[in-house]
């Protein structure tokens, strides 16, 4: 965490790293638009209820992406290591979609 508290109202930025080896997120949103810029790495990322990590796309260092609030997605890193920079207003809750 860098500025303010993702589980409290209010602006907050935190960095996160992510593991090589195929270590991602599944399927969920957050109630609020969230702001993320790749600081280092390849970070992969994929939209829709399924989990896919052969239909995620790559994001390098210096992309911005906007993931809009209820908006389904998932993401992680493949072969390298990820750092991403996140910021948003909270609560930053997150909801997991359901799989079968």
């Amino acid at each position: 965490m860098l500025v303010g508290d993702p589980s409290k109202p209010g602006l907050y930025v935190v960095m996160n790293r992510w593991l090589k080896g195929n270590h991602f997120s599944r399927p969920h949103s957050h109630p609020n638009d969230r702001f993320i810029t790749v600081l280092k790495g390849t970070w992969w990322i994929g939209t829709g209820p399924k989990f896919d990590a052969n239909a995620t796309l790559p994001m390098s260092p210096g992309t911005f992406v906007t993931h809009f609030g209820r908006g389904i997605h998932y993401d992680g890193a493949k072969d390298e290591e990820a750092m991403v920079l996140i910021t948003g207003m909270g609560p930053a809750t997150s909801t997991q979609v359901k799989q079968d």
